[in-house]
């Protein structure tokens, strides 16, 4: 059983607060699905609106933490959290960034399996979060863990074999460097969740 019976209010903010990264994700996947028509400032703007609204969020969360006499796990650990959290949605922001300060007009090859990995990664670190208040209990939270930490080491794969077939093509190579920087992008981002994960491991041991 759980440590805590219902559901705290800082618990459902680590949620609602990736709910941000998955609809930035969701626009990124719309657009790389006709990216050659992509206004890249339009496309930048859209995902950054998303970023703001998550910022706005994070601040009103923080306020509300500090001002809580009592939290449900160590204050500092919510605030590494949220931060590890925002860390993640900037690394979804900034790629839509990248593309539109690189001028992109056209994305590697298999673009769209690292798209799904990094949605998936997100989705293994809010079910992470979802089921927070069996943070005592490793039965349940150690396998939500290694899901991520498995798809995080699968994009490192995936990268390292992609990045190379785009150098031993027939491309020149500041064409194969522009692909392995939109592979690292999302490397990147399993990266994030990874970190998260990490830290949510220590709060694990931190209430058995």
């Amino acid at each position: 059983m759980g440590l805590f019976k219902k559901k705290d209010y800082f618990f459902q903010s680590f949620v609602d607060l990736l709910a941000f990264a998955k609809e930035e994700i969701k626009l990124l996947q719309d657009g790389f699905k006709d990216f050659t028509n992509v206004n890249l400032l339009n496309f930048k703007n859209s995902i950054h609106a998303v970023e703001h609204q998550a910022d706005i969020k994070k601040r009103e969360i923080e306020e509300k933490l500090a001002k809580e006499f009592i939290t449900s796990i160590d204050r500092e650990d919510i605030f590494v959290l949220l931060d590890n959290i925002d860390d993640l949605i900037d690394s979804i922001d900034e790629i839509s960034y990248k593309l539109y300060i690189r001028n992109y007009n056209s994305l590697p090859p298999n673009i769209n399996v690292f798209v799904e990995k990094s949605s998936e990664a997100i989705d293994g670190v809010i079910k992470i979060f979802e089921n927070f208040e069996s943070i005592n209990d490793k039965k349940v939270m150690d396998p939500l863990i290694e899901n991520v930490l498995n798809i995080e080491e699968e994009v490192d794969k995936l990268y390292e074999l992609s990045a190379h077939k785009l150098y031993v093509e027939n491309l020149s190579y500041d064409q194969a460097r522009l692909g392995e920087r939109v592979y690292s992008y999302f490397e990147y981002i399993t990266d994030k969740a990874r970190d998260i994960c990490k830290h949510v491991s220590i709060v694990i041991y931190k209430n058995l």
